[in-house]
């Protein structure tokens, strides 16, 4: 019985660890696509390094919730969709593309498992050329 429980109990909590993992990326892709800086800002870490078409930036969680706010409301969303999602150890990191009446950006995060949740470390924007 102590075999079978070192054997299951490990499994079971990786498949729970990648659950939370295709969960988080889930309701990061859904804030994004709603333009929902609330929702977003809650995956937060306490410091996110933050780029928006210029230098990146280092900020607490609070500024950056202020920054992204400003960005959904001169960029609405009009449609944001995963293209790339992988894992690497306690990483969790995506690609996207979010498109607005304005234009169009690369998105790309990094998020790493801390305190038993993902956070996101690093959230990039990056416009396309038309």
């Amino acid at each position: 019985m102590q075999l079978l429980s070192m054997i299951v109990l490990p499994l079971v909590g990786g498949l729970w660890l990648f659950q939370g993992a295709d969960r988080t990326l889930t309701q990061i892709a859904e804030a994004l696509q709603r333009g929902d800086a609330t929702h977003l800002s809650s995956f937060f870490a306490d410091q996110i390094e933050l780029y928006i078409g210029s230098s990146p930036r280092i900020y607490s969680s609070v500024q950056a919730r202020y920054v992204m706010q400003e960005f959904f409301q001169n960029n609405p969303p009009r449609s944001f969709s995963l293209l790339h999602k992988g894992r690497s150890e306690d990483l969790l990191y995506a690609i996207g593309s979010y498109v607005s009446q304005h234009g169009r950006w690369d998105v790309s995060f990094f998020t790493r498992f801390q305190k038993g949740r993902y956070v996101i470390e690093q959230l990039r924007f990056e416009s396309v050329d038309k």
